[in-house]
């Protein structure tokens, strides 16, 4: 069983319309930029709602030990009457539920005081936030569900936490006496986080799907738009392929009228010269036979317009006769291109009595029969115009085959002349010849300045044998 081979197999991703690929492409790219920029506008809503939350706590709590903690320079314990004050504020009044742990550091990394009176009078290495609140910064961090502060690890934290870190300063505000670390309660916060979340990833999604509609929208119109296109040019394709074919077509009938015509040409011409060398060269012969006779019968014929008479009479003879060898072809139908093409140099060698510089490839095999006929006439016209014009000149002829075509130049050294001004006068043996190649689909040039001499050069299409009979 035969296999028919089969193109490489195309992905899935690939059958699918360049219009599809495109919109599953910029979906999964907006989708892409969807959480990204969400999660940035989550991030800095939190961000932002934290540090606001953070500045008005910490606002609120200096303030209030500000005013208890005016006389207490940081560097002794804190006195029974402020502890006890303090215990008012952070473990019996009303911040108790919002403040859930509450320290309050030295300089030297020792809680001062704690609402958990186990931690008063501990002692930690000064490191991370409270390092930075040593240094006059508020400090806030957010923690998780499930964090535990390094310095508050009794705390069981069920919700979201703020970690503050506040520094205190003495009355004068000149210098930083304490810092007081306390976790703040987020559950209102959270829900204006979570609520602005929300809406910030409503709007976003709206967004990505208002540009996707658009993006979409785009894209089909445009889709739409290179369907017709497609379906357009398909159509003119089409059209152009069929009159492309048409084209041909005429153009091998064109070629093979001009090959028959060529053959019947030939043939006219040869019937022409059989026909003046049995009609006209005979009577002329038989006149001139008859006029002899007559001029040797008559005296006064001889010495009087007889001889005149006898030379016009032979003249007239002569040249018919070379107009019919000239207009009779030789047989070429049995020879190859290049022995048709020896042919017609060896002939006109022979009438002119002359000599050729030849450059013939010996490989060219056979044509058809108008080809051949071509290359005889355009060798034979040429050689005659190069040795009526340039006597003194040795002519080259080149025969060459390439791409299916035959390449013939001829070439002279003789005293050049005016293309334009020869094709304007008419000159018949340039045109015939043009006009030769022509009909079998060649083309013809003819390079000549005065005083350069003159190039001819055809390329003719080495067509098939063709029946030329009707």
């Amino acid at each position: 069983m035969r296999q028919h081979a089969r193109g490489p197999a195309r992905r899935p991703f690939e059958r699918i319309t360049l219009s599809r690929q495109f919109l599953l492409r910029s979906a999964l790219l907006l989708l892409v930029s969807m959480v990204l920029l969400g999660n940035w506008l989550a991030s800095q809503i939190e961000g932002n709602a934290v540090n606001r939350a953070t500045s008005i706590t910490a606002v609120y709590v200096e303030s209030i030990l500000a005013a208890y903690l005016r006389d207490w320079d940081g560097t002794e314990p804190l006195h029974e009457e402020l502890h006890r004050t303090l215990d008012q504020i952070f473990v019996l009044g009303p911040l108790r539920r919002k403040v859930m742990n509450f320290k309050l550091w030295d300089d030297e990394g020792r809680i001062r005081y704690s609402n958990d009176p186990r931690q008063t009078g501990l002692r930690f290495p000064i490191e991370g936030m409270l390092a930075k609140a040593y240094e006059g910064e508020v400090q806030a961090h957010l923690h998780e569900k499930d964090a535990a502060s390094t310095h508050a690890p009794e705390l069981d934290l069920q919700q979201r936490l703020l970690e503050v870190y506040v520094p205190v300063h003495d009355a004068a505000g000149n210098r930083l006496i304490a810092v007081a670390e306390f976790y703040h309660s987020t559950e209102k916060l959270g829900r204006e986080i979570k609520a602005a979340q929300q809406r910030s990833w409503l709007l976003v999604a709206l967004g990505t799907i208002v540009i996707y509609l658009l993006l979409y929208g785009l894209v089909r119109r445009a889709n739409s738009t290179i369907l017709e296109q497609q379906h357009a040019l398909r159509s003119k394709l089409s059209q152009l392929h069929a009159a492309l074919e048409e084209n041909q077509l005429m153009q091998t009938r064109l070629s093979d009228a001009g090959a028959r015509t060529t053959a019947l040409n030939e043939e006219l011409l040869h019937r022409i010269a059989a026909d003046l060398h049995d009609g006209p060269a005979q009577e002329l012969a038989f006149c001139l036979m008859r006029f002899d006779e007559i001029a040797a019968s008559c005296s006064s014929l001889q010495q009087g317009e007889a001889p005149a008479l006898r030379e016009a009479l032979r003249t007239a003879l002569d040249e018919t006769r070379n107009i019919a060898t000239g207009l009779a072809l030789p047989g070429i139908a049995d020879l190859s291109v290049a022995e048709t093409a020896r042919r017609a140099v060896a002939d006109g060698e022979r009438l002119w009595e002359k000599t050729v510089a030849t450059d013939i490839d010996p490989a060219l095999g056979d044509a058809s029969l108008a080809v051949k006929i071509t290359l005889f006439r355009l060798i034979q016209e040429s050689l005659a115009n190069s040795w009526r014009h340039a006597p003194e000149g040795t002519p080259h002829v080149r025969v060459r085959s390439t791409a299916n075509h035959l390449e013939i130049s001829i070439s002279d050294d003789g005293g050049g002349f005016d293309v334009e001004a020869a094709a304007a006068s008419g000159r018949l043996g340039l045109a015939i010849m043009r006009e030769r190649v022509r009909l079998l689909g060649g083309t013809f040039k003819i390079n000549s300045t005065p005083g350069e001499g003159t190039h001819i050069h055809a390329r003719i299409p080495l067509m098939q044998e063709h029946d030329t009979r009707d």
